[in-house]
Order: C-alpha cells, then structure tokens, then sequence
C-alpha cells in the first residue's frame, strides 16, 4: 500500500492531498499562504493528524513543478525534499499543467485534445497542449508564452481549459500513481523570477520599507 503526500504550489490557490494507491485520503485548498514555507509546513502537519497518519507513514512525495508561480514552486520543492531526506524517501515531480489536462479529460470524455493554460505575469498567459493517449496522456510541443488575449484563440482547433481552472493535488496524485516517472525536479517558470535590488541609506543601513 504506497501512501504518497501530493503538493500543488503552481498558483496563488495551493492544494495537498493525501493519496493511498492513487486514491484521495483527505485534502485541503489553501490561500497564497503556501509562498510562506511556515504555512504550509502547519497545513500539512494539520491534514497528516486529520487522516490519522503521521510522517513515517507517507512513502512518496509528488510535488506539482509548474509552470506556475516562482515562489509557490520553489517552497514546495524544497519542503518535499525535506521531509523525505531523513529517511531518503523518493521525491517525485509532475508537470501541474500535465495535472490540469488529466482533470479536464476526465471531465470531458468526448475530447482527445486540450490546451491547458494559466496566468503569468504582466498580461500574459502559459499556454501548453495535451492529447489522449489510451489510459495517458502526451504533451504536444513545448510550453508557450502568450498574451492573455490569445487564450481560446491561439490553437483555435483545440478546446481550451475553463477560465478559473487550475491545477490541483490530487491530480498531481493519481499522474504519479499512474506513471511513478518523475519529470525534472526544476520548477517550470517562463519569466524569470521577480528580484529588487536592495537599497541602503546614507549610513549604509538596508532600507526595508
């Protein structure tokens, strides 16, 4: 019985879920709070004692790697590696776009394509296409970059996921259930990540305001 901890950070709506043989145990959505490593570190200690297991009992780790947002990524990749460290426990990643186009096959059984998509930054959009493959799923090319107003548009003979449709947990779960390959451990960010230079007064202390 392989019990695994499922971790999406890709968005500003994080989720876990605890899997037993790629089957949903207990789950929880969260705020941007998962971009604070202290948040999620309590929410998955809350959903772990809710489920009645403890640490030793989960024997995987599937994090969702993006493409996403920067921080969220990074928090939960680095959290997985170090829960599993002490005991060397695998650590396994899915792509989280890969994660929504498996929800959205499910949900719509007639479809043998789909463009995934989702927010970046500055009026733009990641947009990447998935087909059917018997019981699977494939990527077809590579992640775009587009603006926001392309989404329905680009790709115009491939049904689009809804607006408000992001990735979850429990579907990073049921790929890594399905599959067990874990896909590069980078998190997938199409722009580069946001950094401020730092700035300091005349008496060369740093300003933090």
């Amino acid at each position: 019985m392989m019990k695994v901890l499922a971790l999406e950070c890709s968005t500003d709506k994080a989720s876990l879920a605890l899997m037993t043989d790629g089957v949903v145990t207990a789950s929880q959505r969260m705020d941007a709070g998962h971009r604070r490593s202290q948040e999620l570190f309590d929410a998955v200690e809350a959903l772990i004692r809710s489920a009645g297991w403890t640490f030793r009992d989960i024997g995987a780790f599937a994090v969702g790697r993006g493409p996403g947002a920067y921080t969220g990524l990074r928090v939960s990749l680095t959290a997985a590696h170090g829960w599993a460290l002490p005991e060397n426990k695998p650590v396994w990643t899915v792509s989280s776009g890969a994660a929504l186009a498996a929800e959205h096959f499910a949900g719509h059984p007639g479809d043998a394509r789909v463009a995934v998509w989702g927010h970046a930054r500055r009026g733009m959009i990641w947009a990447g296409r998935f087909a059917r493959r018997g019981d699977g799923l494939e990527q077809e090319g590579d992640w775009s970059l587009l603006p926001a107003e392309a989404q329905g548009r680009e790709w115009a003979d491939v049904p689009w996921t809804d607006p408000g449709r992001i990735p979850q947990a429990e579907w990073v779960g049921r790929l890594f259930a399905a599959g067990g390959v874990s896909e590069d451990r980078q998190p997938v960010y199409l722009n580069p990540a946001v950094t401020v230079a730092p700035r300091f007064d005349a008496a060369g202390r740093p300003i933090t305001a």
